[in-house]
């Protein structure tokens, strides 16, 4: 007989050696543990409203589960969650798209290893920005594509540019960008996203544009793939926008000729999305009145949280017109970034990110601050940064 889990090691492919760490996760997960033995952490790291779920939603939920709701839905979703996602497109974007063209998916994760298992796999070439939302490169490395980061800074407002495509050596297959950006919260001009469009389109590749933080903008204009091209793939979701993270609950909108392609693996690996959720998720689009609260608030703390950051001397070298994140930058401490938030943390009981969960590209001079969290927690942490930065 041999030894309890031997062969395990060797089974483990190895494409996993390249996925790193969700490190915003591990610095959660110490602070919870911090906060179990008794230590009072103030939180800007996790992309999380802290916002209850608002109540219609909950209501629809209960009666969902009343009226024993509570067995697969049909693989692509909810017939009229599809059809209620389209009126919302119709009524806020002014563009007519098919409920057929649209897919509900278990959270936006959902979405992106959908599209990764129809579109990605040896041969294929993954395109993103660095730093960018650290999960698009392992959904790619997950379905053997070749990953290809584009390093963007302040120069381009960390952004892919139509010129930055057109010096890719490879085809990009599929290229990956947030609409407003994760981690920066920068927004693409309609003008700027529709070249960017054509400069992939002309490679014979597909743009998919992360819009999960669409309602939550401050500054510019924001302009949906899905008016764009039909060839765009546009996932969203409902966790940001209406606080429901736990919820995992998304959409995508797709080409007509990838619903299929996209149903056959959602079958096998989803069967559909969680029911309770979908049935929630119809009373969603009536609590516009919530989330215009919530997002007056998150505007507040954007403003308090970056002249705050500034006194302070962190580098701000991007206005956030949406999210709820700001890019700082450490420079002035000549400290990477991966031991300035474990000092942090254990020195100064304040949670943050490192550059280092979005990309490579100077990842070890920027943190990331999420203001999810209330207005006082949030002067609480710069009251205890502005004690402990002295110290180094």
């Amino acid at each position: 007989m041999g030894k309890k889990g031997s062969g395990i090691s060797s089974c483990i492919t190895a494409k996993l050696d390249k996925i790193t760490p969700f490190y915003v996760m591990e610095l959660l997960e110490e602070a919870r543990r911090m906060e179990a033995a008794g230590e009072d952490i103030a939180h800007m790291e996790i992309g999380e409203p802290d916002f209850s779920t608002p109540e219609p939603i909950k209501e629809a939920a209960l009666k969902a589960i009343l009226d024993n709701h509570t067995f697969y839905t049909e693989s692509l979703g909810l017939p009229e969650l599809r059809e209620k996602i389209a009126e919302y497109y119709h009524r806020e974007q002014g563009v007519d798209v098919s409920p057929k063209r649209i897919v509900i998916t278990s959270g936006t994760s959902g979405a992106f290893s959908l599209v990764a298992a129809v579109l990605l796999g040896r041969n294929r070439c993954l395109v993103m920005s660095d730093p960018g939302y650290p999960c698009y490169r392992n959904f790619g490395l997950l379905a053997g594509a070749s990953l290809v980061p584009i390093p963007v800074d302040e120069r381009s407002r960390f952004q892919i540019l139509p010129s930055m495509i057109e010096k890719l050596k490879r085809r990009p297959h599929l290229v990956m960008i947030a609409n407003p950006s994760n981690p920066t919260g920068t927004l693409y001009e309609p003008s700027a996203l529709r070249a960017l469009h054509d400069s992939i389109a002309t490679r014979k590749g597909i743009l998919l544009v992360d819009e999960i933080y669409r309602g939550l903008t401050y500054d510019g204009e924001f302009e949906s793939g899905v008016a764009i091209s039909d060839d765009v793939v546009v996932v969203d979701g409902f966790s940001k926008v209406f606080a429901m993270t736990g919820w995992r609950l998304g959409w995508m909108v797709v080409p007509e000729e990838l619903v299929r392609p996209v149903q056959k693996v959602l079958q096998n690996v989803y069967i559909s999305a969680p029911t309770v959720s979908q049935y929630a998720a119809l009373a969603a689009f009536d609590t516009m009145k919530d989330v215009e609260k919530m997002k007056n608030q998150y505007r507040e703390r954007r403003a308090y949280l970056m002249s705050r950051l500034q006194d302070l001397g962190f580098q701000l070298p991007a206005l956030p017109q949406g999210a709820f994140y700001i890019y700082a930058g450490i420079q002035r401490w000549g400290m990477d970034s991966m031991v300035f938030v474990k000092r942090a943390l254990s020195e100064a009981r304040v949670a943050l990110t490192p550059g280092y969960d979005f990309g490579a590209y100077r990842a070890g001079g920027f943190i990331r601050f999420s203001y999810a969290t209330d207005k006082a927690r949030l002067a609480e942490g710069c009251r205890r940064l502005a004690e402990w930065l002295p110290t180094l």
